[in-house]
């Protein structure tokens, strides 16, 4: 009888174990989190839920939500020219990208590429002094990861409105 209710119990913890995994498979795990170090709170980056599709082409995308605000920033990756890779940031109030290469990543006004399909920065809502300070935030290669970290904690600060994003949420 000792060995049948060891057996039993073995099976039952096995079983456990192993919807335990299947549930936590099926679970929708953040990017990345940090903390702005402003009152914007902590950062969520999440894969959208589907891809941004621009000239025709399917690119990867990312939501950027904070703890304080209920703005989502919406973020498209462009990697189809080799070395350079393309975040295409858009928000309600204002529209970038940042450019990462092996030796660089920071902030640049939209180009021709994304500016045909509709995507401009908005002049009027630009902090141009933030911008400056922002067009080479580092000088050092960067994962993917790490650049969308970066834009989370940069990109408000290139809002002439920055402090209208501080509403906290309902």
């Amino acid at each position: 009888m000792n060995n049948a209710m060891k057996r039993i119990f073995s099976l039952t913890v096995a079983a456990l174990i192993l919807i335990s995994v299947t549930s936590a498979s099926d679970l929708k795990l953040p990017v990345a989190q940090g903390n702005t170090n402003s009152p914007l709170g902590v950062y969520t980056i999440d894969k959208a839920s589907k891809l941004e599709m621009i000239k025709g082409d399917a690119l990867r995308a990312y939501e950027i939500n904070y703890e304080n605000s209920p703005d989502t920033l919406m973020v498209a990756i462009d990697d189809s020219v080799e070395g350079v890779t393309r975040y295409l940031v858009i928000s309600d109030d204002l529209i970038i990208e940042y450019i990462a290469g092996i030796e660089y990543f920071g902030a640049r006004i939209i180009d021709d590429r994304f500016e045909n399909e509709g995507f401009f920065t908005p002049k009027e809502s630009l902090d141009i002094q933030q911008y400056y300070h922002q067009k080479l935030i580092t000088g050092k290669p960067l994962t993917e990861t790490e650049c969308l970290c970066l834009i989370s904690v940069y990109f408000p600060k290139l809002l002439k409105n920055y402090d209208r994003i501080y509403a906290t949420k309902d």
